[in-house]
């Protein structure tokens, strides 16, 4: 009989690009029989032999969304869960208590911290909200048997709050074998421009605008061609982003991801992509699609996060930027112009990147040892 393997996020969607496209599919492949609980949307039906069970219900309370989750991991019987976010472990928690106190739990932390949520409060309800949020975080994360962090820079903060719980890294890296690599040659008349994700100004992209009006001006015998790929626009909020752009040379091309392994086909025209975000935004950690863009043969021009900065022997992918210089954002698109050659080049040294080692396929087998040893 086949072993039961659950995840549960209480905070994600059914189909994200960690929860299904990497941990359930590589749990699946290798004889696990595997389900996807959500409180997030309403869901019930099996895909590529994963079964996926969901709600959301706004009118239930906190618990009673968690009594819910509790219903369905009750219901499946699963030896082992692998919860997304801290309040996930209450419901396998108390279904490992109640039921199977055989099964193991696995706390799965990504970019959760309390002061993501309580500092954007202020005054005596931003400490509250944050020393409330933290304990919680201490309580619910000792509940769990075993804790994976997608970077070693996470562990300072959990060998604090969990020092007795084992600490597995098992990183973000992209699955290769959906994204294609595409060197895409500039023909000296038109450059491609890509800015995906949230549009909002902590991600940098009001600056991102003002570096695109800029290059566009200094250059008006290339066109520069806007890709903005990944969050659907209202019609008003399209019409806005169109008129921040000032100049004639200048078009913009939406693109709507249907889902994770369609995202390099997106971006096969673009020479460049960007990421111009706030640097105390997790400024320690490196951001998925930072690989997914490498994992297409995009060269970057990014932020200079300290992660990249320290977690890569060579910048030779594109290049990290101060986000608050136009100017030299405005002079690496430049030196890009003057050297159609070294496009190709760090579009080539990005994907090579992925390929030897930085890929999923790779990645994964760190997560199917840790569950054999486990269960």
């Amino acid at each position: 009989m086949l072993k039961k393997i659950a995840l549960i996020t209480t905070g994600h969607p059914p189909f994200d690009e960690r929860i299904y496209w990497k941990f359930a599919l590589s749990i699946s492949s290798n004889d696990y029989e595997t389900a996807i609980f959500c409180s997030t949307e309403n869901i019930n039906e099996k895909k590529q032999n994963i079964l996926l069970k969901g709600f959301k219900e706004d009118s239930l309370s906190r618990k009673g969304r968690l009594n819910k989750l509790l219903y369905l991991i009750s219901e499946f019987k699963p030896d082992l869960t692998i919860c997304f976010e801290t309040s996930a472990i209450i419901p396998a928690y108390k279904y490992k208590k109640s039921i199977n106190n055989k099964c193991k739990i696995i706390s799965d932390i990504t970019e959760w911290y309390p002061e993501n949520v309580a500092f954007k409060y202020g005054g005596v309800k931003k400490w509250m909200f944050y020393f409330t949020l933290y304990f919680f975080n201490i309580y619910a994360t000792n509940l769990a048997d075993i804790l994976i962090l997608g970077e070693k820079n996470k562990i300072k903060r959990y060998e604090l709050i969990s020092p007795t719980k084992s600490k597995v890294i098992i990183s973000y890296y992209p699955v290769l074998e959906y994204f294609n690599h595409y060197a895409y040659a500039f023909d000296a008349k038109n450059l491609y421009l890509a800015f995906s994700g949230k549009l909002s100004a902590e991600r940098g992209f009001h600056r991102f605008i003002d570096v695109v009006n800029s290059i566009a001006l200094r250059h008006q015998e290339i066109t520069f061609i806007v890709v903005l790929s990944g969050q659907k626009l209202l019609h008003e909020d399209e019409l806005e982003i169109r008129s921040s752009f000032k100049y004639k040379n200048i078009s913009l091309e939406l693109i709507h991801f249907s889902s994770y392994d369609k995202i390099s086909e997106g971006l096969k025209n673009v020479h460049i992509c960007f990421d111009l975000r706030e640097l105390k935004i997790v400024h320690d950690s490196v951001p998925i699609k930072f690989y997914e863009y490498l994992a297409s043969g995009k060269p970057v021009i990014y932020s200079n996060i300290k992660a990249i900065a320290e977690g890569f022997d060579n910048i030779n992918f594109g290049f990290l930027v101060d986000p608050y210089n136009i100017d030299e954002i405005v002079s690496k698109i430049e030196i890009y112009l003057s050297n159609k050659e070294l496009l190709i080049e760090h579009s080539q040294n990005g994907r090579a990147i992925i390929k030897n080692g930085k890929n999923w396929e790779t990645e994964s087998e760190k997560l199917i040892k840790l569950i054999r040893n486990l269960i």
